[in-house]
């Protein structure tokens, strides 16, 4: 019986010196995980970052030309909720793992659909989604441990999938579906199922002018929704939004005047400040001043006749084609000097036009002249001014050809003349000009295609 204890005991003394005392430690490349929205779809990404503990990292522990599972440990994944383009690449939604290819001048950045395998031990390159190449970055920073992020979100549903590690980074760009979703939505309510919704007209516009797409389809739909709902200022507010984004600041003032009223009778003072103040401003862009009362500004010339105009009355549109004079013939002359081949008189006619567009005196319009100048006065000062410091006569005809699409806006949309002027276009250049005879004579080439166009309108 002694000897049997003394066999336990011996047993029990070898069992305890033979256990393992281990020692817990964080793991050497530490698990990460992230969620994006993007747009409509729930980007997430799980992986490993290992550090670089004072070694060489790529071309040296990442050996270039080889796969490699992007991380430590298990093999990156990555999971999209919706469908997305991945490096310009259609992606149906689900989950792939991540592998890249690096070298020093090209990475090659892989979607694989097997998200079961460890590291890149199991990697099959039968089941790549696809492949694409990416150009790599220097850093100034030194990233110690390897980091996968989603950086740049833009207001197009894009963004870029950053991969930073020693100085190194590349960038993957990334799309969300979303605006076609929309854009469908919109066509599907609208063009299809014929709604008539006030919210919804709203809403579609209010797309439309944050996106930059069509300002004019989006101003159409934002009229629309105040027609439906005459009383809700933030209705009327996006349409003064749009006209001020289009530069159509005679528009904007009368739909600010409205919706002034509309805010006064909602006691909405802080957004009608703001209004008043922005009238005021457009006011000193346009030079016209607007009506005491809080009303509309009238649509029809016969009530422009009635309203104070920069402190003077506005004449009919005849009576102020005179105004007008001095800008068309300096056009003309540049025109004529162009088919003269002379490069220094059209440069001084330029300067000219320049002048005259400057000294024009905009209280003196009509409205609709007043609408249509500003359309076009920069740029035809602009183009003017090219010509004007451009001593070569081909570069000057090239400005030419601009200038004079300017000019037919402006000629056709304010009537700046009680002559014809006859818009003429050659087939050869295949551009036009304005002339104040029928007879051609081609500015762009001068002598050599001398009667090479015809008259495309009369305006009159």
């Amino acid at each position: 019986m002694k000897k049997i204890a003394i066999i336990i005991l011996f047993l029990g003394i070898c069992i305890i010196s033979n256990a393992q005392i281990e020692l817990k430690t964080p793991p050497p490349s530490p698990e990460a995980e992230w969620k994006q929205k993007l747009g409509f779809t729930d980007i997430s990404l799980k992986y490993e970052k290992p550090l670089m503990r004072g070694r060489k990292i790529f071309g040296e522990l990442v050996p270039f030309n080889q796969i490699w599972r992007t991380g430590a440990g298990e093999s990156t994944r990555i999971r999209f909720s919706e469908d997305i383009f991945f490096g310009g690449q259609p992606v149906k939604k689900g989950s792939y793992s991540l592998f890249t290819i690096p070298n020093s001048n090209e990475w090659t950045v892989i979607l694989n659909t097997d998200t079961t395998g460890h590291g890149a031990f199991s990697y099959d390159d039968k089941k790549d989604l696809f492949r694409i190449r990416i150009k790599p970055e220097t850093t100034a920073r030194t990233y110690e441990s390897f980091s996968i992020s989603i950086e740049d979100i833009l207001p197009d549903y894009s963004a870029k999938i950053y991969l930073n590690w020693e100085n190194t980074q590349i960038k993957v760009p990334v799309k969300s579906n979303a605006d076609a979703v929309v854009m469908n939505d919109i066509n599907q309510k609208i063009n299809v199922e014929k709604v008539e919704d006030a919210k919804f007209f709203n809403n579609a516009a209010q797309y439309y002018f944050a996106n930059k797409k069509d300002l004019k389809q989006a101003l159409i739909w934002s009229k629309r929704s105040e027609e439906m709902a005459s009383d809700n200022f933030n209705y009327a507010n996006l349409t003064i939004k749009i006209l001020e984004e289009q530069k159509d600041y005679i528009a904007a003032t009368k739909s600010a005047q409205k919706a002034i009223e509309l805010g006064n009778k909602k006691n909405l003072k802080g957004a009608v400040a703001n209004l008043q103040k922005k009238v005021e401003e457009w006011q000193k862009i346009t030079g016209i001043t607007a009506p005491a009362s809080n009303t509309m500004l009238a649509d029809n010339s016969e009530n422009h006749n009635n309203h104070s105009h920069g402190g003077h009355e506005m004449s009919s549109m005849k009576e102020n084609q005179s105004i007008f004079k001095p800008v068309l013939d300096a056009y003309y002359t540049i025109k004529n000097a162009l088919v003269a081949s002379d490069a220094d008189a059209s440069a001084k006619a330029a300067g000219v036009l320049v002048s005259a567009m400057k000294a024009i005196v905009m209280n003196k319009m009509e409205m609709k002249q007043h609408t249509e100048f500003m359309k076009v006065n920069s740029k035809i000062i602009s183009d003017a001014q090219k010509i004007a410091d451009a001593k070569d006569l081909k570069k000057q005809r090239e400005i030419f050809q601009s200038l004079s699409e300017n000019f037919y806006t402006l000629a056709k949309g304010a009537k700046i003349s009680s002559e014809p002027i006859y818009q003429q276009y050659c087939p050869m250049k295949k551009a036009g000009w304005l002339s104040s005879e029928s007879d051609i004579k081609n500015p762009y080439y001068g002598s050599s295609m001398l009667t090479c166009g015809s008259v495309k309108e009369t305006i009159k």
